[in-house]
């Protein structure tokens, strides 16, 4: 199976837990959520101002998390094809995200040397 479709460099990619769906980060600013079953594009979202640097999964789910070299993270749903959350603390690049086994909380890590730690929360996020 062979992916095209990506106009730069393809950066990161993460596969779901359940094997339906790969996303793609790339320096073209977007993010494509794939098909594993055909490999067909499901959606290209344009997901940052700059280079997408990283994408990971959370476990059980097809929400996923992206970092970029806009200084932002952002949260989305890769079934509804939205972003859900902009999460905007570092002071430089993100390059780098890791999801914790559970899903509860994301660490960051940029430019700016400091690793970031995002905890889940209860709080209600409108769409």
């Amino acid at each position: 199976l062979s992916l095209y479709g990506h106009k730069l460099p393809v950066l990161s990619m993460d596969i779901s837990d359940d094997n339906t769906l790969i996303a793609t980060a790339s320096a073209d600013k977007n993010v494509k959520v794939w098909g594993l079953d055909f490999g067909d594009c499901h959606k290209s979202f344009f997901a940052h101002d700059n280079s997408v640097m990283s994408v990971k999964f959370v476990p059980r789910t097809h929400y996923f998390f992206t970092a970029g070299k806009d200084n932002r993270v952002r949260y989305w749903d890769a079934d509804k094809f939205e972003m859900i959350l902009n999460l905007d603390s570092h002071v430089g690049e993100v390059w780098s995200l890791a999801v914790s086994s559970d899903g509860s909380f994301i660490v960051s890590s940029g430019h700016d040397k400091a690793l970031r730690v995002w905890e889940r929360t209860n709080d209600i996020v409108f769409i």
